[in-house]
């Protein structure tokens, strides 16, 4: 069951501590106006909170108390971001609470100045307040002036000036060019809207304002800062601060003070400081905390949410993060006790868990949605292998280490990909796993109730005496983090790691041309070369592994075979013949090859040169018996080579 990315009610961070006082902190503010910040990283979980809150708040036509949910991102693009949370306060207040025909009025009075706001910003002809919104009066009046002298049909104008005219005759806030005037009949208008329908409290909660532009940012700030001058209103706001002074920043790039100094940065932190009386940072997930996070969300991906078992194990996490100074996360003891019947449908996740939360947790610092996202793809690569066919050959708990091994150590597990044999198995991980395993600077460390082995000192990496020549254990064995993730359970160097690398290719593919670096290609071009640029490639061929080997002669004999006359000893003969001496797993392969090329074309060049390649009896044998189907069906020359090398 892949997992929901979306935010959620479902409390597994211990995260309903901080809703629930922001509910206390709204219930106490009374009728005076109050900001609440909530802070933290992508992913910290902030919009789950501001679901918690949303959650306590029910809409229900008599309350006292409205709660609405506004999301500055998804309006991006669309409209004006303070005409769209105007908008969005008002149309929810219309539609919840019932009107009185004095509310009504209000609304209605509310609505046309939002509407010129818009009409305002939509043609450009007046510079709007960044501080409340609203356009002075002498657009309006010039607007008339501008219908009369320009426009000559009297009857199609009459009905435009009549609009202008009750818009400047309804909505007072037109009436005075001073901005404090316009802001105060604004003001005015809410608070008596409030009043009429009966709202005592009335909150927004703002989300995703860290994913929108810069402007559409300060927008909807500005916006926030035109309501808290109204009593009985309650705003809180998720978001991380440094997205939002970096979109403070951006708008007022050079705020100077009164030195005229510089200061954008300073001011970007002092406007959300008066903006937010009360902020509330989310703790960061620590290494223990992170690590129950992963098992629940894994024992999640098995058992419902809902399911009474899973609330059990959801109760342990939430009651030990309380005293984290305390908590030792997850025992086995704990996860059999709280699933019963259902551990053994849910042993594997937590397996997995375990196994995976120390590395996952210390990569992501501890971000909720990062390690949430890792497990969704690990799901659903092992859902994607199960619909090709291939779920058989997937354990899971490899696929997690070598989705471990993609996502933080890219490089090491390209290089393992291109070191696997003809059977899927890498020979340099397993001596490097051995290697690590059995090194002298192992230590234990006693835990209460169990002994872990440490494989290498902290701090101390690892030089395996035994494969001193190997350039690539000794390069891992210099990498800590990579050291530790090898230590891991499972062991992968005697597994067939083939299926894995299908399963999680992407834009890559580990296995065929886009795998093989450039050194092969170029070492493919020096065995299509001359004698000189084949005896060259020497010391690389000798380098080359099983399947690398095999790779390139099958792109050297599909190279051969595309030669089409034979008359003459096609290109890439001579690399194909140095590359099988060095390889000799490759000699059946090259017999087939030769067994192929046509004997009625081929040239007498087919006769010479196979001794130093094809050494192995059998393959002799099928060589003469291709030399005697030559003396019998060859051309002319190729039939007296042939007859010789037989008789000799």
């Amino acid at each position: 069951m892949i997992l929901t990315d979306n935010e959620t009610r479902v409390d597994m961070l211990n995260n309903r501590a901080i809703a629930n006082t922001i509910v206390k902190l709204i219930n106490e503010s009374a009728n005076q106006p109050i900001s609440i910040g909530v802070h933290g990283d992508w992913g910290a979980g902030k919009s789950s909170i501001l679901a918690m809150i949303e959650e306590q708040f029910p809409s229900r036509k008599n309350d006292s108390i409205v709660c609405i949910r506004f999301n500055g991102w998804k309006h991006q693009g669309f409209e004006d971001s303070k005409i769209a949370l105007m908008s969005a306060i008002l149309s929810e207040i219309t539609r919840r609470r019932k009107m009185s025909e004095k509310a009504k009025d209000v609304a209605k009075k509310l609505w046309k100045n939002i509407n010129w706001i818009s009409v305002a910003k939509t043609v450009g002809s007046v510079a709007v307040s960044a501080a409340t919104g609203v356009p002075p009066i002498n657009m309006l009046t010039g607007l008339v002036d501008k219908l009369r002298s320009d426009v000559t049909d009297g009857e199609k104008i009459s009905g435009a000036i009549e609009c202008v005219g009750n818009y400047l005759n309804e909505a007072k806030v037109f009436e005075d060019v001073s901005l404090s005037k316009e802001f105060a009949e604004f003001q005015k208008s809410f608070d008596a809207l409030l009043k009429e329908t009966k709202i005592k409290k009335l909150i927004v909660l703002i989300d995703d304002l860290d994913r929108c532009l810069p402007e559409v940012t300060i927008e909807t700030l500005e916006a926030v800062r035109l309501f808290l001058f109204s009593n009985s209103t309650a705003f809180v706001i998720a978001a991380d601060e440094a997205m939002i002074e970096y979109a403070v920043g951006s708008y007022f790039p050079d705020y100077p003070t009164e030195n005229d100094q510089h200061t954008g940065y300073e001011y970007s932190k002092r406007y959300l400081e008066k903006l937010i009386q009360v902020p509330f940072r989310i703790p960061v997930l620590g290494k223990v905390e992170s690590e129950m996070y992963t098992a629940m969300l894994m024992i999640g991906s098995v058992l419902d949410e809902s399911d009474a078992n899973f609330k059990n194990v959801l109760n342990i996490a939430i009651d030990r993060m309380k005293k984290p100074w305390e908590n030792n996360g997850f025992t086995l003891g704990d996860i059999q006790t709280a699933l019963g019947d259902k551990y053994a449908q849910a042993a594997e996740a937590f397996s997995v868990a375990n196994q995976i939360a120390d590395i996952l947790s210390k990569n992501t610092q501890g971000n909720p949605r990062k390690i949430k996202r890792f497990i969704n793809m690990l799901l659903l690569r092992r859902e994607i292998a199960e619909a090709r066919g291939f779920g058989a050959s997937i354990q899971l708990p490899i696929m997690a280490k070598m989705m471990l091994a993609e996502q933080f150590h890219a490089g090491e597990y390209k290089t393992i990909a291109t070191l696997l044999d003809e059977e899927g198995k890498c020979i340099q991980l397993a001596e490097f796993e051995k290697s690590i395993a059995s090194s002298e600077k192992n230590t234990e460390r006693e835990t209460q109730d169990t002994v872990v082995a440490m494989a290498v000192e902290r701090g101390v990496g690892v030089t395996p005496s035994e494969n001193k020549k190997d350039a690539h254990i000794t390069d891992w064995g210099s990498k800590l983090d990579f050291c530790s993730w090898a230590l891991s359970e499972p062991q992968l160097g005697n597994e067939d790691l083939r299926p894995y690398f299908f399963a999680c290719k992407g834009a890559e593919d580990y296995f065929f041309a886009q795998t093989q670096n450039e050194a092969i290609r170029q070492l493919i071009s020096k065995l299509m070369g001359n004698t000189m640029a084949v005896a060259s490639a020497v010391p690389e061929i000798k380098e080359l592994n099983t399947r690398d080997a095999k790779y390139v002669f099958d792109i050297l004999a599909r190279k051969i075979q595309q030669a089409g006359a034979l008359a003459d000893k096609p290109r890439g003969i001579d690399g194909v013949i140095t590359l099988v001496e060095h390889h000799d797993t490759l000699e059946q392969d090259l017999v087939k090859l030769i067994l192929v090329l046509d004997v009625g074309k081929v040239g007498a060049w087919v006769c010479t040169g196979w001794d130093k390649c094809i050494r192995k009896e059998n393959e002799k044998k099928q060589l003469e018996g291709y030399y005697r189907l030559l003396a019998e069906k060859g051309t002319a020359v190729t039939k007296i080579a042939a007859k010789s090398r037989i008789n000799e």
